[in-house]
C-alpha cells in the first residue's frame, strides 16, 4: 500500500506542477487561461479573473504541499477537492453543450471530450488514493519507493500530454504503415 499512495503523490504532484507551470509560465499564458474562462459560463463573468487567480494558486500549492510530510495530507486533500470541481464544471458544460476548451496545462487548447473526463476522473482517483492512504505505516524499501515514484511520473506525462497522445494517434492511417517499394 505505501507504494501505491507515494505513485499517486508523485502522479498528483507532477501533474499540478506542470498545470501551474503551464498557466503562469508567461503572461502570454496566463491571458490564455483567463480568456478561456470565458467559454466558461459556470463562473460569472466579473469573477472570472478572481477565479483564474485562484485556480493558479491552488495547482502551485498542492505540489509544495505534497512534497512537505506534515502538510502531505492537506495537499492530497486540496488536489482531490480541485479535481472534483473540475470533473463536476466539465460534466456540467457537456451536458449544456458548451464547446469550452481544456487549457489545463497553458498549452494549445483543446475542446473538452471525453478524455478530459477519464483523465480528470482517474487523476480524481490517484488524489483521492493519495489523500486516503495517508498514514500508512507499512515499512517501504528505498528501491520499491523509487520504482513507485517513477510509475507515478511516468502517470503524470502521460496525463500532462494526452492530448498530443490523442493527436498523434489521430494521425496515423487506419490501416496501419504502408510500405512502398523500390523498383
Amino acid at each position: 500500500m505505501p507504494y501505491v499512495v507515494v505513485a499517486c503523490q508523485v502522479l498528483t504532484a507532477l501533474t499540478f506542477l506542470a498545470a501551474a507551470v503551464g498557466k503562469l509560465r508567461s503572461r502570454a499564458a496566463y491571458a490564455g487561461f483567463v480568456a478561456e474562462l470565458d467559454a466558461w459560463p459556470l463562473v460569472p463573468a466579473g469573477l472570472r479573473p478572481a477565479a483564474a487567480r485562484a485556480v493558479c494558486v491552488a495547482e502551485a500549492s498542492v505540489p509544495v504541499l505534497l512534497a512537505v510530510p506534515v502538510t502531505r495530507t492537506a495537499g492530497a486533500g486540496l488536489s482531490a477537492l480541485l479535481l472534483a470541481a473540475f470533473l463536476t464544471a466539465m460534466i456540467l458544460l457537456r451536458i449544456r453543450g458548451t464547446a469550452a476548451r481544456c487549457t489545463c496545462f497553458g498549452r494549445t487548447p483543446a475542446t473538452l471530450g471525453a478524455r478530459h473526463l477519464v483523465r480528470t476522473t482517474l487523476l480524481l482517483g490517484g488524489a483521492s488514493a493519495a489523500w486516503l492512504g495517508q498514514g500508512v505505516d507499512e515499512p517501504a524499501t528505498v528501491g520499491g519507493v523509487l520504482i513507485a515514484a517513477g510509475f507515478g511520473a511516468l502517470g503524470a506525462l502521460v496525463a500532462v500530454t494526452l492530448d498530443d497522445i490523442a493527436d498523434t494517434v489521430r494521425q496515423v492511417p487506419a490501416h496501419g504503415v504502408t510500405h512502398t517499394s523500390r523498383s
